[in-house]
């Protein structure tokens, strides 16, 4: 969990430095008026000639930019490795997980006896999370054009838990398969729909059709309405399963550890094109 509280103090320091620098930028912006009424602009010259590659005058120190921040987070993912979590959660529950780089699909399966579970979630669960950065002063704009401090903002010193919407799939011979719509929030999970799909791939594909052939079948019955007895009979048969707080906090760190490696890779591919 260290490392993870390592990961999101990183993410932390990224987005409070890309805040300010959207802050300078506004209070650029907002000058501007000003600087119009009393100062003459040049008359813009139009040029028919083309830039060297296509690149524009700043694509250099972007460029140079980029590649501080990949050597800097290339550094931190080479000392902290691999969490131990994931393999000890995999040891624990037996599941697999499944995921590629560059894309924010997971998934995570196991058979328990004749059945095939599968459990789908998505990193951009992450947009879910509150506000990581710490000590944010908030400005405003006086009448005369200074910067006045309005607020400050702290964070907690640890992360807090954020809600995820996941899903869960039990499969068997010769039976419907059952797709569950999940969510959680605080370690408690809550359960969305329950539907019927007549297969397997019905339940996990994730192409469009399959996706708009799911929205069709009847959702189930609203799982608050039924009875006390079963649903605490649907409760246990989830817990039996893994599908229990403990996989919810593993999805959390997941979520952000699989999204450091996604920044990583997404700042290199920008580079990339920059450098093309």
């Amino acid at each position: 969990m260290n490392s993870v509280i390592r990961q999101l103090a990183s993410t932390a320091s990224r987005v409070a430095l890309s805040t300010s620098r959207r802050r300078v930028a506004a209070g650029t912006l907002r000058s501007l008026p000003r600087l119009a009424a009393n100062v003459a602009l040049p008359a813009r010259s139009l040029s028919t000639s083309t830039p060297v590659r296509g690149n524009g005058s700043i694509d250099s120190d972007l460029s140079h930019t980029l590649q501080e921040e990949i050597e800097y987070e290339s550094k931190q993912a080479a000392e902290e490795g691999e969490p131990e979590f994931i393999q000890a959660f995999a040891e624990k529950t037996g599941f697999k997980l499944k995921t590629k780089l560059g894309e924010s699909k997971v998934a995570m399966t196991k058979q328990y006896g004749t059945e095939s579970i599968t459990v789908s979630f998505d990193v951009s669960e992450i947009l879910n999370i509150d506000d990581p950065i710490a000590d944010i002063s908030v400005y405003r704009e006086s009448e005369q054009g200074d910067a006045v401090k309005e607020a400050e903002k702290k964070s907690e010193d640890t992360p807090e838990d954020f809600p995820i919407f996941f899903t869960a799939t039990f499969a068997k011979p010769g039976a419907p398969v059952l797709h569950m719509e999940l969510e959680s929030e605080d370690g408690v999970i809550g359960i969305d729909h329950m539907k019927f799909l007549p297969n397997e791939e019905a339940a996990t594909s994730v192409s469009l059709e399959k996706d708009w052939a799911r929205k069709q079948v009847y959702c189930g019955p609203i799982f608050g309405q039924l009875s006390d007895d079963l649903k605490d009979n649907v409760d246990q048969f989830l817990a039996e399963r893994s599908i229990d707080t403990a996989l919810t906090l593993f999805m959390q760190d997941f979520i952000e550890y699989k999204e450091q490696g996604e920044y990583l890779n997404w700042l290199k591919k920008f580079k990339s094109f920059i450098d093309a």
